[in-house]
C-alpha cells in the first residue's frame, strides 16, 4: 500500500505550491483538456503558463535557475497536474527525466549550458520509446 502525505503533514512551502498548481489545473487545464484531446493538438498556451509558474524547473537546483525542490514536492505537483489532465503530466515528467539525468551524469559545462534554459522551459527534454 502506498503511503500518502496528508495535507496537515505538508510543509508550508508544499501547501503553497500544491495549492497554486491545483488552482492552475482547475482554471486552465481541466476546462481545456477535452479540446486538446479532441483536436489532437499540443497545448502550447497551457505549457507557456507552466513555464511562467516555473514548473519546468521544480527539481533543478537553484544555482542553475530552478526551484531546487525535493522529489516529494515534485510528486505532489505531478499529482495535481495529472488530476487536471494526464497528458500534461507527461510533458513535465519527460522533461524531469532528461533534466535529472543531466543533473546526475552531465559535466559541469553541460549543466551550465542547458539547465538554466531547462529550468525556465525555454528548452525541454524529451525521449523516444519504441515498444514491440
Amino acid at each position: 500500500m502506498a503511503a500518502t502525505i496528508g495535507y496537515s503533514d505538508k510543509s508550508d512551502e508544499q501547501k503553497a505550491i500544491t495549492e497554486m498548481v491545483r488552482q492552475f489545473a482547475d482554471e486552465q487545464i481541466i476546462p481545456n483538456a477535452e479540446h486538446y484531446d479532441h483536436e489532437d493538438s499540443f497545448p502550447e498556451p497551457i505549457v507557456e503558463q507552466m513555464k511562467e509558474l516555473g514548473l519546468f524547473g521544480v527539481t533543478i537546483p537553484e544555482e542553475y535557475g530552478g526551484m531546487g525542490l525535493d522529489l516529494t514536492t515534485y510528486a505532489m505537483i505531478v499529482e495535481e497536474l495529472s488530476r487536471g489532465w494526464i497528458s500534461i503530466s507527461g510533458i513535465v515528467n519527460t522533461h524531469f527525466i532528461g533534466s535529472y539525468l543531466l543533473m546526475k551524469f552531465g559535466t559541469e559545462e553541460q549543466k551550465q549550458r542547458y539547465l538554466p534554459r531547462m529550468a525556465t522551459g525555454e528548452i525541454r527534454a524529451a525521449f523516444s520509446l519504441s515498444e514491440p
